[in-house]
């Protein structure tokens, strides 16, 4: 039986330093579908080159059975084609790097509401502070209201520890 290629992506965050700023994480499966398809059209490094620099929903802390971790926008810095993917998985949600970088202020709040839809309202909120933390990088101007990141990162670093906390909590239930 031969493994089917995976594409996998190196995506980058706004916190940590050095090589724990950056995480691979395989795509979705109708992500995969879609860059087969893709690859198929133009070729490999033009597919790999099309999704480099755009910013993609990925999970911050661990899944939990009763509940989605918060998540955040990362910045995709490299594609890859592998025989054998990682267990981690962004979401399939992204903003294209012309998208994101644009100066039309609607077009931007619908990029935001886009990427935002179908999150509880903390995560909806941790995405708008990344959004705005990639743009402030990127010295563009943030059309839209945000929380600020420092307080962000602290709701958000106690829902990582909450469902790190029922992750041990359940996993000593069961001994």
């Amino acid at each position: 039986m031969t493994q089917r290629n995976r594409y996998i992506a190196k995506i980058e965050g706004l916190d940590g330093h050095g090589k724990h700023r950056s995480q691979w994480m395989t795509f979705s499966n109708d992500l995969q579908g879609a860059l087969k398809q893709y690859t198929e059209n133009v070729g490999l490094d033009a597919a790999t080159q099309f999704l480099r620099g755009a910013l993609i929903v990925y999970p911050l802390g661990p899944y939990t059975d009763k509940s989605v971790p918060p998540m955040g926008l990362g910045r995709i810095v490299a594609v890859q084609r592998k025989k054998q993917g990682f267990h981690a998985r962004p979401r399939a949600q992204f903003l294209m790097p012309q998208r994101w970088h644009g100066t039309d202020d609607q077009d931007i709040r619908d990029a935001l509401r886009y990427v935002q839809h179908d999150y509880q309202y903390w995560t909806r909120q941790q995405i708008a502070a990344d959004l705005a933390a990639w743009r402030h990088k990127y010295k563009l101007r943030n059309a839209f209201i945000h929380w600020p990141r420092w307080g962000m990162r602290l709701v958000t670093q106690w829902r990582i520890w909450r469902a790190r906390r029922y992750l041990d909590w359940r996993a000593a239930q069961r001994r």
